[in-house]
């Protein structure tokens, strides 16, 4: 209880009652969660660019056929 209090003079009560509420809601009331929850705003996450591949499409091969393999897991193997 006294981690989550802290938390207020970081996020404020609001953020830190919506955090604990959503906590909650989720079925955890560890500290850390709540932390998370309340800091979870400022995460910023990276958009990656979307890239042609235009030449690099010469690479693409079809995905192998694994169901010729499973053959050879029924056979015995020589010493």
């Amino acid at each position: 209880m006294i981690q989550v209090l802290s938390l207020i003079k970081q996020y404020g009560h609001e953020r830190v009652r919506t955090a604990v509420e959503e906590a909650i809601t989720l079925g955890c009331s560890d500290a850390a969660a709540i932390r998370h929850l309340a800091g979870a705003a400022d995460l910023v996450h990276a958009r990656s660019a979307m890239i042609e591949l235009g030449a690099l499409s010469r690479f693409e091969r079809p995905l192998p056929v694994m169901t010729d393999y499973d053959g050879l897991l029924g056979q015995e193997v020589a010493p």
